[in-house]
């Protein structure tokens, strides 16, 4: 408490130095929700949660130079509710116009594009987000180059661990890049690969191939993920593979209404002297059905249902219900 006490006051003098110079902005979102367990044998029915807190601040330090820093508050692995992470403190800069280069605490490129076109970040994080394929932050640098109109390409160096374990013991880092194209019919594409030792005899990498469409009120999404010799992005394990494909898609209703869908499917491969597959318990499909409405400028509201189907059956399938709010100042 005495922490979130000081990021508080260190923002509120943040907002002050903003005000008086007009190059830097405070900025914060709040991830609430509500939610409804069906769950046969579920031992939590219903809850009130606040799943995540963001307090950032953005300061312009010319036309070239520009910084950005930015705590998550929320829980931590070893049990608690609100911990305040450093995500990001980096420096952006413009070298020319069509390059721009990023270092320090930065965000991370690997699922940024496609939590764009999916939209509803507050309601469930994009698929490799949420099956730990990456971080959405990490200590390095990324170069991104704007080679045409429609083509953009990034390539990153980082530590690999995420914001949350800065580095382990071993030092290896992680190699990677994105390449995107957007069409002039609202289409896009995206493909990206990542390396990373997961020790002196094998690495670790990620795939993902994404497809998708924004125009006159909607938005699709298709993607491919896989990661090979790892469990998750932080934890290699030799020949443990993960994979999985996510869809999903919104229409605009009226002037501030949205309905969307997703549909998630997460498998892993079966090892050597194993019947089932490594992540047997885990791996299953995931449907999400939802309307968001906007409420005002910083405020949406999401009413939803999701319902999990484990690949092992002896697991009852999740079955939720979720109202969420992102409210954002």
């Amino acid at each position: 408490m005495k922490k979130l006490i000081f990021i508080t006051i260190c923002f509120l003098s943040f907002e002050a130095l903003a005000q008086d110079d007009n190059k830097g902005k405070v900025f914060s979102t709040l991830f609430w929700n509500f939610n409804s367990d069906f769950t046969k044998d579920a031992s939590k029915k219903k809850a009130f949660e606040i799943k995540r807190v963001y307090l950032g601040y953005n300061y312009k330090i010319d036309d070239k130079l520009s910084t950005k820093i930015t705590f998550d508050i929320g829980k931590n692995s070893s049990g608690s509710s609100y911990t305040a992470f450093l995500k990001t403190a980096q420096i952006d800069w413009k070298l020319e116009k069509n390059i721009k280069i990023s270092f320090g605490m930065i965000g991370n490129k690997q699922f940024k594009y496609q939590e764009k076109v999916w939209g509803y970040r507050y309601v469930y994080k994009p698929f490799q987000d949420e099956n730990k394929f990456g971080s959405s932050a990490d200590i390095g640098a990324n170069g991104e180059f704007k080679l045409s109109n429609n083509l953009t390409f990034n390539a990153f160096i980082l530590n690999g661990e995420g914001y949350k374990n800065i580095q382990d013991d071993d030092g290896y880092l992680k190699i990677g890049g994105n390449l995107i194209y957007e069409f002039k019919n609202g289409f896009s594409a995206k493909l990206y690969y990542d390396s990373e030792p997961g020790d002196e005899n094998f690495n670790v990498t990620n795939v993902g191939y994404f497809v998708g469409y924004s125009k006159n009120n909607s938005r699709i999404g298709i993607e491919y993920n896989k990661i090979n010799n790892a469990e998750s992005y932080k934890n290699p394990s030799l020949d443990s593979n993960l994979s999985g494909y996510s869809f999903y898609g919104s229409q605009k209703i009226g002037g501030k209404g949205e309905i969307y869908a997703r549909y998630d499917n997460l498998e892993s491969n079966t090892l050597v002297g194993n019947s089932v597959p490594w992540n047997f318990g885990k791996d299953g499909k995931l449907l999400i059905i939802g309307y968001q409405t906007k409420v005002s400028n910083g405020f949406k509201l999401s009413f939803n249902y999701r319902n999990y189907k484990y690949l092992d059956e002896s697991k009852n399938n999740k079955s939720m219900f979720f109202i969420n709010a992102e409210i954002k100042i």
